[in-house]
C-alpha cells in the first residue's frame, strides 16, 4: 500500500466501518469539537487533572501542549481557564494545527494559541511554562534527549512535565513487530517506540526530576480504552471463579487489592508498544 499523509490516513480510516470504534478511541472523529468535548469528560483527562492538581487552580497557568495534534487536550486544559500554547509540526485542518485553531475559536474559557514547531526547537523563551504536557508525543521525537532538554528549558523552575501514553518496547525485535502491526504506521509511517530505559535516561539528563513512572496498568491514562470499571470487573471475575462471588465482592472492598492487581498486570505486560506515562518537575539550578 502506498504511503499517505497522516491526514489522508485518518480520513481513510473513517471510511472503514470496521474501524469506527478505533477512530472514536483515538479521538479522531470527523467532528473534532465532539471529540474534544468527549476528551474533557474522559477518565483519562480526569486523571491528568488529578496528577497535575490543577482542577481548583485559582490562577491561570501557562501550559504547553506539545504534539497537540487536533487540539483535544488544548481544548480540555483551556476549558479549565488556562492559557495554552499548542505546538505541532502538522498544520493540516483535520488532524493538525488547523483543527486546533478551530477549537481555539470556540473555547468558552481560557485561551489557545498555536505554533508550528518541532520539539527539538521550541519557539519560546526559557522558563515560560508552568506545565509541559505531551500526549503520545515523546516517541515521535527524532532526538529524544534534545526534545526533552527543550521541554526542560521552557519550563519554569519546579514546573511540571507530564508525558502520557508513550510506546515502550523491550528490544529491536519488539520495535519491528510494533511498527509492522501499527495500522497508521502502515499507512503513513511516523510511528516509533523506545525502551523504557531510554525514556528514563533522557528525562533525568534533561534536568527533570522524575516523580512517577506509570506502568501500563497503573493508571487508566495508559490502559484506555479499558475503563477503570472494566479493569475492576475483570478482577472480580478472576476472584469469583476461584472463591465465589460473595467473598470476591468483600475482597474488592479492601483498597490495596486493586493496586496489587494493577501491579500484577503491569509486571506481566510485555507486548510491543505498551503504554507508559512519566511525571516529573524541573529541578532548580544552584
Amino acid at each position: 500500500m502506498s504511503k499517505y499523509t497522516y491526514e489522508e490516513s485518518v480520513r481513510w480510516m473513517r471510511c472503514q466501518p470496521e474501524l469506527s470504534q478505533l477512530v472514536k478511541f483515538c479521538y479522531l472523529d470527523q467532528d473534532n469539537l465532539a471529540a474534544a468535548e468527549r476528551f474533557v469528560l474522559s477518565e483519562e483527562f480526569v486523571e491528568v487533572v488529578k496528577i497535575l492538581k490543577i482542577k481548583e487552580s485559582p490562577i491561570k497557568l501557562r501550559i504547553l501542549d506539545l504534539g497537540c495534534g487536533n487540539g483535544i487536550a488544548s481544548y480540555a486544559f483551556a476549558s479549565l481557564g488556562h492559557e495554552i500554547s499548542a505546538v505541532d509540526p502538522d498544520t493540516s485542518n483535520d488532524v493538525g494545527l488547523g483543527a486546533t485553531k478551530k477549537l481555539a475559536a470556540v473555547v468558552n474559557n481560557g485561551s489557545i494559541v498555536t505554533y508550528q514547531a518541532f520539539a527539538e526547537a521550541l519557539p519560546f523563551e526559557n522558563a515560560t511554562f508552568d506545565i509541559v504536557y505531551a500526549r503520545q508525543a515523546l516517541h515521535h521525537f527524532t532526538d529524544l534527549g534534545k526534545g526533552l532538554s527543550e521541554c526542560s528549558r521552557v519550563l519554569k523552575p519546579k514546573g511540571l512535565l507530564l508525558a502520557t501514553r508513550e510506546h515502550v518496547v523491550s528490544n529491536n525485535e519488539q520495535l519491528k513487530t510494533f511498527l509492522d502491526e501499527h495500522l497508521l504506521h502502515k499507512l503513513h509511517d511516523g510511528e516509533n517506540a523506545y525502551p523504557l530505559k531510554d525514556y528514563l535516561s533522557a528525562i533525568e539528563q534533561s534536568g527533570i526530576k522524575l516523580l512517577n513512572s506509570f506502568a501500563p496498568f497503573d493508571t487508566v491514562i495508559n490502559h484506555f480504552p479499558m475503563s477503570n470499571l472494566e479493569l475492576k470487573n475483570s478482577l472480580f471475575e478472576r476472584l469469583a471463579r476461584k472463591i465465589g462471588s460473595f467473598p470476591a465482592k468483600n475482597i474488592l472492598n479492601i483498597p490495596f487489592v486493586e493496586k496489587i492487581y494493577r501491579y500484577y498486570l503491569s509486571q506481566n505486560c510485555d507486548y510491543p508498544g505498551r503504554a507508559y506515562s512519566f511525571f516529573g518537575f524541573k529541578q532548580e539550578t544552584k
